[in-house]
């Protein structure tokens, strides 16, 4: 008799315990957005290679030209991007003037350059192969090769720890941005990772505010938005 006792003690925890564990996974699925990769890595700061606050990639050549493209911060916040590039060869750049469009859906960014010049050539393989913006971010994943006009504007890029300490001040902007009003003017934690950058691809889940608040505050040329103080 106390056998059976025992055993039917067991089966109503372990009942009990089934039911918890059930509810349990039906919340985490009601609050955890589908649209939302659940990995990310840390953002790519190669040796060598300059960074400009509004968020493109430089790399100087001895001859004095420069090949440039979208840095992995703003393109890990996107998923598969429709890419538009705004300019063609021997155009001339103005600091500040757009180059490339990032559409998502029906929302975009622009990415404007960070210095003047002409422009001597064009990444036409990137609106082919926005997958470029992945593992070949650095080699081919560039978007224009320019000629400078003002050598000055060179001193306002970053290199090295600069780099470092500007994105992970940028990682704390784009935190404060995603923990406000989100998706449905509603707060998005899920977006965030303790310690750690938002998750790949967040910004799909936002609205349209957060999207041109990112792009009027993270991608403006001025040297007073996004550089280390």
């Amino acid at each position: 008799m106390t056998v059976l006792f025992v055993i039917a003690t067991i089966i109503t925890f372990l009942t009990i315990d089934w039911f918890v564990q059930r509810r349990k996974e039906r919340l985490a699925a009601k609050i955890a957005p589908a649209t939302v990769p659940a990995q990310s890595n840390p953002i790519r700061l190669p040796a060598g290679i300059f960074f400009a606050p509004s968020h493109i990639w430089l790399n100087l050549f001895p001859s004095g030209k420069i090949r440039l493209g979208i840095d992995d911060f703003i393109s890990r916040l996107l998923m598969r991007p429709e890419i538009v590039m705004l300019k063609k060869v021997n155009d001339r750049v103005k600091k500040g003037e757009p180059l490339i469009l990032l559409k998502e859906g029906k929302h975009h960014l622009t990415i404007r350059s960070p210095l003047e010049g002409d422009i001597l050539a064009v990444n036409d393989e990137l609106p082919v192969n926005p997958d470029l913006l992945g593992d070949r971010l650095f080699t081919d994943g560039w978007g224009y090769i320019m000629k400078p006009r003002r050598p000055a504007d060179v001193k306002g890029l970053l290199l090295g720890n600069e780099s470092r300490a500007w994105i992970g001040q940028e990682f704390q902007r784009l935190r404060d941005l995603f923990a406000g009003l989100g998706r449905n003017n509603v707060m998005e934690p899920v977006l965030l990772q303790d310690g750690g950058p938002p998750i790949a691809g967040a910004l799909v889940a936002m609205d349209d505010a957060v999207w041109q608040q990112l792009d009027r505050e993270f991608l403006s040329v001025e040297e007073s938005k996004g550089m280390i103080q």
